[in-house]
């Protein structure tokens, strides 16, 4: 997923939510205990989110080694019967 940086865009736009009258009374009661407004709490919550959303694409995680199977011969049975090759796969 790929996000734009909010300069990039072309002009502004509206994301709206409806709230409860209980979540959006706690909403107000943080933003007064921040020093945000309603706008600017919200604005930030969601580059925050995803900033690190992009962070976490970003971050390598490193790769499983797979390896090739190796091919082991034995060595050929001396005994009566006919001797046959054989292979080991690991």
């Amino acid at each position: 997923m790929q996000y734009y940086h909010y300069k990039e865009l072309m002009g502004s736009k509206v994301v709206s939510t409806k709230l409860t009258e209980e979540e959006y009374g706690k909403l107000v009661g943080l933003c007064s205990a921040s020093g945000y407004t309603v706008s600017k709490l919200l604005k930030r919550a969601i580059l925050e989110r995803m900033s690190d959303d992009v962070s976490r694409e970003q971050t390598i995680s490193p790769k499983p080694v797979i390896k090739e199977p190796e091919v082991v011969q034995t060595s050929q049975a001396k005994n009566t019967n006919q001797s046959v090759d054989k292979f080991r796969y690991y």
